[in-house]
């Protein structure tokens, strides 16, 4: 397409060489007014006669329609990849301030909260794929008195914690109708 455009306008400056050259040599009179007009007409048919012989145009048409439209689909593909993951980020965003709402009512505060999902609608597979809580049991203004037990307690406290890890499994995989072994929790 560059050469072809570059011959046209290599033959427009011939052209017009050519006109001022015969200017120079043709005397001044009445004659001179006619071939001014041939000369102009030549000019004009230098300028239109790559469009009237379909050089401009259809050189290289195609491969210029499919650049164009290929730039067209990249900034779309591009815009739609962007939007998209976008959207991925304020769903997360939005999952991981619902989850905090959801565990604040059980009574624990969030430490740490990852949560891996992939919403892509061509994906067969799509949906959350795992989420990654850190908790910690809410502090509250009141003290809680509690019993002492001389001996040792650890496995009690793991079971309570491993009870209250199922029941916040539980609520989060009903809620969100997600399968609960993708939910992983650890309670400091």
């Amino acid at each position: 397409m560059i050469k072809s455009l570059g011959s046209w306008i290599e033959q427009i400056a011939i052209a017009i060489i050519i006109v001022n050259i015969f200017e120079m040599i043709i005397p001044s009179g009445n004659l001179k007014k006619y071939i001014n007009i041939v000369l102009g007409i030549y000019i004009v048919f230098t300028i239109i006669s790559p469009i009237v012989n379909n050089k401009v145009i259809d050189f290289d048409s195609i491969k210029i329609d499919k650049y164009i439209s290929g730039l067209k689909t990249n900034n779309e593909y591009n815009q739609n990849n962007s939007m998209d993951k976008r959207l991925q980020e304020l769903y997360i965003e939005e999952l991981k301030k619902n989850i905090k709402i959801q565990v604040e009512q059980i009574g624990y505060e969030i430490s740490e909260c990852k949560i891996d999902a992939d919403l892509k609608a061509n994906s067969s597979d799509s949906g959350i794929k795992r989420i990654d809580l850190v908790l910690k049991k809410k502090s509250n203004q009141n003290i809680e008195v509690q019993n002492i037990i001389i001996g040792n307690n650890k496995k009690e406290k793991s079971n309570n914690n491993s009870l209250q890890i199922y029941s916040i499994k539980e609520k989060l995989a009903s809620y969100y109708q997600i399968n609960k072994d993708i939910i992983n929790i650890k309670i400091k």
